[in-house]
């Protein structure tokens, strides 16, 4: 018989599934569901490495008592404009949605939010929260300062950065939102781990090895380091994401946060930055989406380089894959949801009767 290589379950029955293995590692039911949801997010956009196939690193953090299953986010520090969060430690999709729900509420009443959230586990597909808040008419903004370290600086080969993504969202006329979310690496570290699942090779030019050397073995470049997003300029970029969602909003970075991290307190010293900007602080929000439109239909009607049959807007193909799983199920890699099954087993989790 032979082993399938996907496996597709309704997105209800993988949303249970997933709230039930984060109760069972700690959550109190409240942020199981939201850990869940903001899981089932990427999924949903065909983002599997941020979302079902990336939960066992929130389980074993849970499971370590290193995130706080029951935590209760507030607010420590506040203007009109700005907040300054405690997540207490929670998962990152707890504590993301949290300070993207404030940066919202603050952006509508004084033009502008931003929030700066301290304390929280890693946030996963930051295009979640940027997409959040274009769909509440706000242009959305996000960075986050990654852990562990992956990325080298330019001319150098120790990994010292986070692949650092940032993410804009932009609301549009009677359509879905542009969505630009990116890591400031060559590539996100999830392909090179799920390369590594079945050490298949890796694209050159995106890894190198412990002593400085390009590689396309994903263990290697898993011991090794990513290289920044265009060299110089990446690194340059990633530096900045760093600088804004570390000591800026009063978060740890490098070697500070290498150490918090190995005491045990890491998840309660990064930090994320949420941006909520109104576009009715400028003019008339409307004909400014109307005039996103146009731009957009402009560039998707240029003239298509030779074997292109269509040039996609940032955001599409996660937009269509979204409704495409709405309708017939999320559809995950086989070794994903092995991995999955293991998870729950060492839970004691029943897993949910697939289709067919």
């Amino acid at each position: 018989m032979t082993t399938p290589e996907t496996i597709t379950i309704p997105v209800d029955s993988l949303r249970d599934f997933l709230a039930r293995i984060f109760a069972a590692a700690g959550c109190d039911a409240e942020n199981a569901r939201a850990t869940a949801q903001g899981v089932i997010e990427a999924d949903l956009h065909g983002h599997h490495i941020q979302g079902t196939d990336h939960i066992y690193s929130t389980v074993r953090e849970l499971r370590a008592g290193r995130l706080n299953g029951r935590a209760k986010p507030k607010i420590v520090k506040e203007t009109a404009a700005t907040a300054r969060v405690d997540g207490d430690g929670g998962p990152g999709h707890v504590t993301g949605i949290f300070a993207t729900d404030i940066a919202i509420r603050k952006a509508r009443e004084a033009g502008i939010g931003a929030v700066g959230l301290v304390g929280g586990g890693d946030i996963f597909m930051l295009g979640y929260y940027a997409e959040h808040m274009a769909r509440a008419g706000l242009i959305g903004m996000v960075f986050t300062n990654t852990y562990p370290i992956r990325v080298h600086p330019a001319g150098g080969i120790d990994p010292l950065l986070g692949t650092n993504p940032l993410a804009f969202g932009f609301p549009v006329a009677s359509q879905d939102p542009v969505v630009v979310d990116l890591a400031t690496s060559t590539s996100a570290i999830g392909h090179v781990r799920i390369a590594n699942y079945s050490s298949a090779p890796i694209p050159p030019g995106i890894a190198i090895d412990r002593q400085g050397n390009p590689t396309l073995d994903a263990q290697a470049a898993l011991d090794g380091a990513l290289t920044p997003l265009g060299g110089h300029k990446g690194f340059a970029l990633g530096l900045a994401v760093g600088l804004l969602s570390g000591p800026v909003i009063g978060a740890l970075i490098g070697g500070e946060l290498q150490r918090a991290i190995a005491a045990g307190q890491g998840e309660r010293s990064r930090g994320h930055l949420f941006i909520a900007t109104d576009p009715a602080a400028f003019g008339d929000p409307a004909a400014n989406e109307r005039r996103i439109a146009a731009y957009l239909s402009e560039l998707k009607s240029s003239r298509k380089a030779p074997g292109v049959t269509e040039i996609l807007i940032p955001g599409e193909r996660g937009h269509r894959a979204k409704k495409q799983a709405i309708r017939t199920g999320v559809t995950l890699p086989a070794s994903i949801w092995n991995n999955t099954l293991k998870i729950a087993g060492e839970l004691g989790v029943e897993p949910p009767q697939l289709p067919g």
